[in-house]
């Protein structure tokens, strides 16, 4: 995909966005009982895995970056 700098520049503030607001979701406080902690781990993982998509991306994104620097 051959995207402008312009359009990369923008997905890439698009994502720092996202990332900042999903942050408030990474943060857990785990309840006292292993029972509830096991639901609550459960529950972390889809914040956590679209984090890790998103600096996954962003990575590409800063990547395609470079070339126009390159």
């Amino acid at each position: 995909m051959n995207e402008s700098r312009e359009a990369l520049e923008n997905r890439r503030n698009e994502i720092l966005a996202q990332l900042r607001e999903s942050s408030d979701d990474l943060q857990i406080e785990l309840d006292r009982d292993p029972e509830e902690q096991a639901i609550q781990l459960e529950q972390f993982d889809v914040p956590a895995t679209f984090a890790a998509n998103l600096r996954r991306e962003l990575a590409q994104v800063e990547e395609q970056l470079d070339t126009f620097d390159g």
